[in-house]
């Protein structure tokens, strides 16, 4: 996330590549002129799911101690996710809940999403708690 250097078009003008500061690449897709049917964030092709892809609903989902991985530095998890994922996200603090709100398949990625993280941050912290005292000593 630093500044941008370059950034080119594909002819087609469905792909942007961008090159920044920091020396990464990135890509970024939409739906070619003219079609109707895309790729979701999950890479599978995108069917008329009717309702489940229309429908906005609110879920909960249970963080624990974890409020803070999260919400991320200064914001940047939550905002990263809601961006990616193109849902309406709040954490309760207070409750310790993750507030999700958009379609079914929407609130599904962020489940998963959110399900893997702390899943990593969990086993992160047993293996440092395995080594015993300070340090692993």
């Amino acid at each position: 996330d630093m500044a941008i250097w370059d950034m080119k078009w594909h002819p087609a003008g469905h792909l942007l590549a961008t090159g920044s500061n920091d020396r990464q690449t990135k890509f970024f897709a939409r739906n070619r002129p003219g079609m109707k049917n895309g790729l979701d964030d999950d890479g599978l092709e995108v069917a008329d799911g009717g309702a489940y892809d229309n429908e906005i609903i609110q879920a909960e989902m249970e963080l624990g101690n974890h409020v803070g991985i999260v919400i991320g530095r200064r914001g940047a998890t939550i905002i990263a996710m809601q961006r990616q994922t193109k849902t309406k996200m709040h954490v309760d603090q207070i409750r310790r809940v993750l507030q999700i709100e958009g379609t079914a398949r929407q609130i599904e990625t962020v489940k998963k999403r959110v399900g893997a993280l702390l899943d990593r941050v969990s086993s992160d912290n047993e293996d440092r708690g395995q080594g015993g005292g300070f340090g692993g000593f």
